[in-house]
């Protein structure tokens, strides 16, 4: 996943305040938090891409993939659980595990609320 987190998304470092005191996150938490976080990557290589040359076609595939595949899992789990409040906080927990110290909170917090304002979109575009 490193390799989807740009030198030029980064910025200062800093280290999370975030306490872990809750139980360890289930199989399918886990599974919803990769699913955000790859796509958090996607869309911070295209935000390099684009600053730099244009989007490839492969990014925006990619992107486009990512959001396809967490609007089918969360069209399966919106029933059952808040896939929302799931995805935001396992998302930035295996985003910031993924980015390490190398990216900020803030970044990281701009790339899933940005991811999951993509997904709602899509789900409202979906509805109508």
């Amino acid at each position: 996943m490193d390799h989807h987190t740009p030198a030029s998304v980064t910025s200062t470092p800093t280290t999370s305040t975030t306490r872990t005191t809750s139980k360890p996150a289930s199989f399918l938490e886990r599974h919803v938090g990769e699913m955000v976080a790859g796509a958090a990557g996607n869309l911070a290589l295209a935000l390099s891409e684009y600053q730099d040359r244009g989007v490839t076609g492969g990014t925006k595939m990619a992107g486009g993939e990512a959001i396809w595949q967490l609007y089918r899992l969360r069209q399966g789990l919106i029933a059952d659980l808040d896939f929302d409040s799931i995805a935001r906080t396992h998302g930035r927990a295996v985003l910031r595990e993924c980015c390490g110290r190398d990216v900020t909170d803030a970044t990281v917090d701009m790339l899933v609320d940005s991811v999951l304002e993509i997904l709602t979109r899509v789900v409202r575009d979906h509805l109508n």
